[in-house]
């Protein structure tokens, strides 16, 4: 597989999750991120937009695919309640704890879809025949 649009949306949404990350730990006054429940209500929401960039299908069987998917469950499920203590107590630690799983997410996903060798739809003669039969040609 290769980097498609989808990865680098992902990545510039990664990116403005470390600028407002920063922003909340120098003491910014911008009304959203100035406090650790704002920014952790931010990070969420870019944090999502980055989750819909991702590839549907490109599950598998594969020992590797069944990794990946284990180790993203992992992560998901620590961010989501990292995201939910955030969101209820202000937590500073919370709010770590969600950006470092988000990175973490995105890094997984974006080496994944770097290094694996996507599988091509079924093409050529006999692929042809089976899905219309009407128009093979005789052998």
């Amino acid at each position: 597989m290769r980097l498609t649009w989808k990865d680098a949306t992902a990545t510039l949404l990664i990116g403005a999750i470390v600028a407002v990350y920063l922003a909340f730990l120098n003491g910014t006054s911008l009304w959203l991120i100035s406090s650790a429940r704002g920014t952790t209500a931010a990070v969420l929401v870019l944090g999502t937009a980055g989750c819909a960039m991702r590839d549907l299908h490109a599950t598998g069987r594969s020992r590797s695919a069944r990794v990946f998917l284990a180790v993203a469950t992992a992560l998901g499920v620590v961010a989501l309640v990292a995201e939910l203590i955030g969101l209820i107590t202000g937590s500073m630690v919370a709010l770590a704890v969600l950006v470092a799983g988000t990175i973490a997410l995105w890094l997984i996903a974006t080496v994944r879809h770097a290094f694996t060798i996507g599988t091509e739809p079924g093409s050529g003669r006999d692929v042809h025949e089976v899905i219309h039969p009407q128009e093979a040609m005789p052998h």
